[in-house]
């Protein structure tokens, strides 16, 4: 004997569904200073390579890191050396924030069951298309962040009223799948105004 599986929107089907995923965020800034410091300790590998050369004489010349330690032993109190210190402090200090800094989550979260997600360049393609559906409309470009969306529409007839209110009918039918509505601007323009 089977028994029949509960009806979709259950308490017991609801258990059943996987718990919502984590937003994609954006790269972490640290990540760009981490690819400057491995940049930095390849060539200093590389002189460091070019000096165990030098002292097993398959290269001529004086080794760059001795000369660079006499450099740095050699050296008394001048004045460039206050700026160039507070400057190492201020890029420490760059490198300690960029590390704590929390990534940008970059996507704009759909109204689904599970965890879903659209990215900002995507809806702009998509409320584009929308808007360039509605009888009047040439062409329409739209940008999107997060929480905003422009969308600018050429239009053939400057006097009519109905386009502006369709086309931002039509991107609002777009952005239901939105867990949350967005701010919506539409501007039109005339064709004359592109000429």
């Amino acid at each position: 004997m089977t028994t029949a599986s509960p009806p979709p929107g259950t308490a017991d089907n609801a258990k059943t569904m996987p718990a919502a995923g984590r937003a994609p965020v954006a790269t972490p800034r640290v990540g760009y200073v981490g690819a400057v410091l491995a940049l930095l300790l390849i060539a200093a590998g590389v002189v460091a390579l070019r000096d165990t050369a030098v002292a097993l004489g398959w290269l001529g010349g004086p080794p760059w890191i001795d000369t660079a330690i006499d450099w740095i032993d050699g050296l008394r109190f001048q004045t460039w050396m206050i700026p160039a210190g507070i400057a190492a402090v201020l890029a420490g200090l760059g490198m300690l924030l960029s590390a704590l800094t929390p990534r940008r989550t970059r996507v704009i979260a759909v109204a689904a069951r599970s965890a879903v997600w659209i990215d900002p360049a995507d809806l702009a393609r998509v409320t584009s298309h929308a808007a360039s559906t509605i009888p009047g409309v040439l062409d329409a470009r739209s940008t999107a962040t997060r929480r905003k969306i422009v969308v600018t529409a050429d239009v053939i007839d400057p006097n009519d009223p109905s386009i502006p209110t369709a086309v931002d009918a039509a991107v609002r039918d777009v952005t239901e799948i939105l867990a949350a509505a967005p701010k919506i601007t539409v501007r039109t323009r005339t064709v004359e105004a592109l000429r």
